[in-house]
């Protein structure tokens, strides 16, 4: 065996010239090529991502998260929200982190901050983010979800101080998942660990990709143009709309966003995207408001919507996103 056919990146680009000679100009060929190739591009962050998931879900556990977080009784804003972006949770399992801490004492302002900029940013999403669309886009959205975080977090302060949410610190929290054998059972190895997060991610990257790969074949340029384009002011809030159907995980989302920029989204728009998205998503807002109430979902989704409204729109960069090339996929047909 030569040495290049041990890189899963020859097979995935052997796959997409099998269906490029064996399926042309079909529409089943084009979507076969633009998965392989897309894999083949893709697939170094994604192990990349699981091995970053895997080291901060073993050192930042969530009892080490709960303990970072009650540390000091009057709390952080800013040291909260810098703990949200480094911590491996999503809003599913940051949600009973948050309210064990805050019914342990722990002032509701930074809970705030750690709750809403967590499911926005942790490493692997800034890993996948990197590989898939740049730099640029991994800090600007590192950047929003910092910003995000702590516009919740002072603003839970502001709004306590007039008498709402007022009662926010006290109340008694219904906490989820958070008692019974499964959370008395031994954490993983560090090795185990990152199997489950790699086993995790690829499927979700497998179905976001395949997604991307539909999108590609039976939209067109022009069609993205129109609804999600530069120019277009109604581009931020599509793309907000369009993230409450399209956003099922971090990982998944990010080969969808990277084809449609590749086909003309504004990156502004992709940016919304990224930020309403988990705002939105049904076993999200269905959690959050069992657990802490329908004033603190109401507070929830205004900051996420208006957030991903305001910073697409601000979002400086007028040029398309420059994303590593990959085939061109020919012209398909039925």
């Amino acid at each position: 065996m030569r040495w290049y056919e041990l890189d899963p990146s020859y097979w995935l680009y052997y796959a997409a010239d099998w269906c490029r000679d064996e399926l042309p100009g079909t529409r089943t060929g084009a979507v076969g090529i633009g998965f392989f190739e897309l894999c083949a591009e893709l697939w170094p962050w994604v192990l990349g991502g699981a091995a970053l998931s895997a080291l901060a879900s073993h050192y930042l556990p969530r009892t080490r998260l709960g303990e970072l977080l009650s540390r000091h009784r009057r709390g952080s804003v800013v040291g909260a929200s810098l703990i949200g972006l480094v911590s491996p949770l999503c809003t599913f399992a940051a949600i009973p982190v948050a309210s064990r801490v805050m019914g342990a004492g722990c002032p509701a302002p930074p809970m705030m901050a750690f709750l809403f900029a967590s499911p926005l940013m942790n490493p692997a999403l800034f890993t996948y983010t990197l590989g898939a669309l740049g730099l640029e886009m991994a800090v600007a959205r590192t950047v929003t979800a910092l910003g995000i975080g702590l516009v919740a977090g002072f603003g839970t302060a502001a709004l306590q101080s007039r008498g709402w949410l007022a009662d926010l610190g006290t109340a008694p929290f219904a906490v989820a998942g958070g008692s019974g054998p499964a959370a008395a059972a031994p954490a993983p190895g560090l090795c185990r660990r990152f199997g489950r997060d790699l086993s995790f991610i690829t499927r979700w990257f497998a179905l976001g990709i395949f997604l991307a790969a539909l999108v590609s074949t039976f939209l067109t340029p022009e069609m993205i143009r129109a609804v999600l384009g530069a120019g277009n002011r109604w581009s931020v809030p599509a793309a907000v709309a369009l993230g409450v159907p399209l956003y099922a995980c971090g990982g998944a989302a990010i080969p969808i966003v990277e084809t449609m920029v590749r086909m003309g989204m504004a990156p502004g728009a992709a940016l919304a995207f990224f930020i309403a998205g988990p705002a939105t998503k049904l076993h999200t807002v269905g959690t959050l408001g069992a657990v802490f109430g329908r004033r603190v979902l109401a507070w929830y989704l205004l900051v996420m919507v208006l957030g991903a409204l305001l910073c697409g729109s601000l979002y400086p960069f007028d040029a398309p996103l420059k994303t590593p090339p990959y085939g061109e996929l020919p012209p398909a047909r039925f």
